[in-house]
């Protein structure tokens, strides 16, 4: 290699910081990188792991569960702001006990459940577009994002609305990396709210998702407080936080790409597309954490047993071996075999409420003939797993 190209070509640091701000601002120039110069990185902040990057790699390895297992409680997010030893269920154990555990949380998220929560987070999203257009400017994020996902898991496990404000403030500061005292707090506060949830339904149950948690059985022998509590924090984190960041991501690019809302609006038939589309471009979970089970040998580099390793699916979803124009938002790109649900055992169960919501989203705007425009007084406010953007609506002539 010239000197001239090796200047022009940074290596890659042994030393990857996923949650250095230069990286968080824009992870996909660096996945780039990594890539190509060095597909398996080394890590060594946030207790050191293995960086993977490429599709083809982090697709197999979420399928291997036997060579990367889930089974280390406290790996799948890097770093763990509350260490513990208790597994998070369903997704920090490993079929064949997966499996079992991962049949208590179907039923909730079955696509006839879908259907039929589809009106309810249908009519929300048309309501708050209609106030948003009327004020004429709006944070799309407060404002439509969060408000839609928390409906949403509210709907889908009867979590009481009325107490939204409290655990999204907990589920908000239990994912920010930047304070990690003030996470462990709002985890502890999540953890006790679920406990009062739970005892509420040991007294008398409703119906609801805990009450359903708390009828079922593994082999032979009912859930625990503290298993129930695992799931529901789960569903809380999973249920709530991505596919909102997952949605502002969206809208960002539709006030960016105002021709792209117009297609969807004259070819409305684009919309499962679209949507697929919408969910590798964002990809709101970026890196999923595992454990190496044995000693490994991937791109020659050893990872020892024991190590962690982070399959970056945001890296994969936009691989130029996967992908044609990987960088490009194709609103009819087919095929599109993303990784932002994973793959394998551990595939995420509510991706059928994911992809409703965006859906939504979408015909929603088409009906409101809203477009959206970012306002340039306010800055983009970006994380590890997501970009959420302020978005300044407004009347569009279709």
């Amino acid at each position: 290699m010239s000197n001239t190209a090796a200047m022009s070509e940074p290596q890659i640091p042994e030393d990857v910081d996923i949650h250095d701000p230069t990286f968080v601002r824009d992870p996909f120039t660096a996945y780039d990188r990594l890539r190509r110069k060095c597909p398996i990185a080394r890590s060594n902040k946030h207790g050191g792991f293995w960086l993977m990057a490429r599709y083809e790699d982090v697709r197999a390895s979420a399928i291997n569960w036997r060579d990367y297992t889930s089974s280390v409680a406290g790996v799948t997010a890097i770093p763990v702001i509350t260490p513990r030893t208790e597994p998070m269920l369903p997704i920090e154990i490993d079929p064949p006990r997966h499996s079992r555990y991962r049949a208590l949380v179907n039923p909730v998220f079955t696509p006839e459940r879908v259907a039929e929560i589809t009106p309810r987070i249908g009519s929300l999203a048309r309501s708050i577009l209609a106030r948003m257009a009327e004020k004429g400017s709006a944070d799309a994020v407060a404002e439509f994002c969060v408000p839609v996902a928390i409906a949403s898991l509210a709907a889908f496990t009867d979590v009481p609305l009325a107490d939204s404000e409290h655990w999204v403030g907990w589920i908000t500061k239990m994912f920010d990396v930047s304070d990690p005292v003030a996470g462990a707090a709002a985890s502890r506060d999540l953890g006790a709210y679920i406990d009062g949830l739970v005892a509420a339904r040991r007294a008398a149950r409703t119906g609801d998702f805990i009450s359903m948690l708390m009828a079922a059985e593994i082999d032979g022998e009912s859930l625990d407080d503290g298993q129930i509590r695992s799931f529901m924090t789960v569903v809380f984190g999973a249920g709530f936080e991505t596919t909102a960041d997952g949605l502002s991501v969206m809208l960002h690019w539709l006030a960016e790409n105002p021709d792209g809302l117009a297609r969807l609006v004259a070819e409305p038939s684009l919309i499962p597309t679209a949507v697929e589309e919408f969910l590798r471009f964002s990809a709101p979970i970026q890196i999923f954490g595992r454990n190496a089970s044995r000693d490994l040998f991937v791109h020659e580099r050893r990872i020892p047993a024991g190590d962690i390793v982070a399959l970056s699916f945001g890296s994969a979803n936009r691989d130029p071996a996967a992908f044609e124009a990987p960088d490009e938002l194709r609103l009819d790109r087919k095929p599109n075999r993303h990784l932002t649900f994973g793959a394998g055992p551990h595939l995420c169960a509510g991706a059928g409420v994911a992809r409703m919501e965006f859906a939504v989203t979408l015909e929603a705007l088409i009906e409101a003939g809203i477009g959206l425009a970012l306002d340039p007084a306010v800055a983009p406010r970006s994380k590890t797993r997501r970009s959420a953007r302020s978005c300044k609506p407004a009347l569009a002539h279709w």
